[in-house]
């Protein structure tokens, strides 16, 4: 079995979690920290600042637990920074995994939030999610094979 982590790279309402059923179609494991605050909320998206480092180690240790597995992952996450990437790509060599990144079509911040406003996450306003848009069209970082990644594609 070709051990893999798929990194998809991308703003809010690029695509990341129609491609994360894609690869799941496909028998791989999708972890999203999407799926922590769903699964907390009841079904209900919750986003709570006091309980997002919990969120974090529990996304990271399910990760983990996937890795010595042996499991293909899809890490639906925005992964726009080397910092955001990092975590994931240190376990994934760790556990001998290749690391596949595939970046996004950049979509402007209307189609984005557009996108994101048909399929909430939380009962954020449009001016919300156009303040992240921007935070995370800000802070991006071209992916690197010097971070550890093995692959880098680009979806247009």
């Amino acid at each position: 079995m070709k051990k893999e982590i798929i990194l998809p790279i991308g703003n809010i309402g690029s695509g990341k979690s129609t491609l994360a059923k894609q690869y799941a179609k496909k028998g791989y494991i999708v972890i999203s920290r999407d799926s922590f605050r769903t699964m907390i909320g009841g079904n209900n998206y919750i986003f709570d600042l006091k309980i997002e480092p919990f969120i974090k180690k529990a996304t990271i240790k399910t990760l983990e637990t996937f890795l010595k597995g042996g499991y293909n992952i899809f890490y639906d996450e925005t992964n726009v920074t080397k910092r955001l990437r990092s975590s994931t790509i240190k376990l994934g060599k760790k556990y001998g995994y290749k690391i596949n990144a595939i970046i996004l079509k950049k979509l402007s911040k209307e189609e984005s939030v557009n996108r994101r406003m048909n399929n909430p996450h939380g009962k954020f306003s449009k001016k919300t999610w156009e303040f992240i848009w921007e935070k995370f069209d800000f802070i991006y970082e071209e992916p690197s094979k010097k971070e550890g990644i093995d692959k880098i594609g680009r979806m247009e």
